[in-house]
């Protein structure tokens, strides 16, 4: 059987956790160090570890709503859960850069064969 005392240092855990990512997701905002559109999707996983860890009716709402007899195992599920929209959400940003990479580097190089060309036409006119 669980005890409430235990639930409720679940519950304390997920606050703190929260209130970490939160501060945290401010500062490096602060600081430049992350982007506006990253923090944003920090700021709703960690109210939503917020409100599920401020209400035990909430948590054990959503435990029995997806057939888990022990709330903090649901609560661990969504970490788990948000922790794979943040891969997804990294995947994505990951994929747009790498194009975006591949998109400069081949202007890059026609950019070099212009100049290329162009010091070529350059020379050929001194002489």
């Amino acid at each position: 059987m669980v005890s409430a005392s235990n639930i409720d240092k679940i519950h304390l855990l997920g606050m703190v956790f929260s209130l970490v990512i939160l501060l945290s997701v401010f500062f490096l905002v602060r600081e430049r160090m992350l982007k506006e559109k990253y923090s944003l999707v920090w700021f709703f996983i960690a109210l939503f570890i917020m409100v599920m860890s401020a209400s035990r009716d909430f948590m054990e709402g959503f435990s029995s709503l997806i057939g888990v007899d022990y709330a903090p195992s649901a609560f661990f599920a969504i970490l788990i859960g948000c922790a794979y929209l943040l891969l997804l959400n990294m995947s994505v940003s990951i994929s747009s850069l790498k194009t975006h990479n591949k998109v400069l580097t081949q202007e890059l190089g026609l950019t070099k064969l212009r100049l290329e060309e162009l010091e070529k036409k350059i020379n050929k006119a001194d002489l």
